[in-house]
């Protein structure tokens, strides 16, 4: 029995939908994702994915249906843009503080080596600019805590080896 093509995910996202997901057309985008579109497909003019579209688009609603269908948070278009920096240097803070929330990588860079901060401020979207270094600073301090957390866990194993060791002896 062979699935019938319309049931199997399209690869190509055709430019009507690109459209549709950056002007808000969101029953458009569900309806075409329920017949079978794929939630990755990319367009055959400049490689965008809806979820980019939408974010470029400040699209907010369909961003969130988007990342609901597991749309993969972190594609990039052929210069390296991400969904969170084409919504960065828009400066939809809204749709980066969900895209960050659902774990878009803010250290990815363009093929030019530009990040989501660098765009923001390039813009002037200061809010957007700030919400990202909060960001940065707030993984960074995780960061830390995990390192120290793993650090005491090591100490804390050679220190019972060591006990363990001496009550042998």
């Amino acid at each position: 029995m062979h699935a019938t093509p319309r049931l199997q995910a399209r690869e190509e996202l055709p430019q009507a939908m690109c459209l549709a997901a950056d002007k808000g057309d969101a029953q458009a985008v569900a309806a075409w994702l329920d017949e079978g579109g794929g939630v990755d497909a990319r367009a055959e003019v400049a490689s965008a994915t809806l979820l980019i579209a939408a974010a470029a688009g400040g699209q907010a609603a369909i961003v969130r249906m988007l990342l609901q269908r597991g749309a993969s948070i972190n594609l990039q278009d052929p210069i390296g843009g991400t969904a969170l920096m084409h919504a960065a240097l828009r400066g939809e803070t809204m749709i980066v503080q969900a895209l960050l929330d659902a774990k878009a990588d803010a250290s990815l860079q363009t093929i030019n080596g530009v990040t989501v901060l660098m765009w923001a401020e390039q813009d002037k979207n200061t809010a957007t600019a700030q919400l990202l270094r909060q960001h940065a600073k707030r993984q960074s301090a995780e960061a830390e805590a995990r390192a120290a957390a793993s650090m005491a866990e090591l100490l804390a194993e050679e220190a019972a080896e060591k006990e363990a060791a001496a009550k042998k002896g």
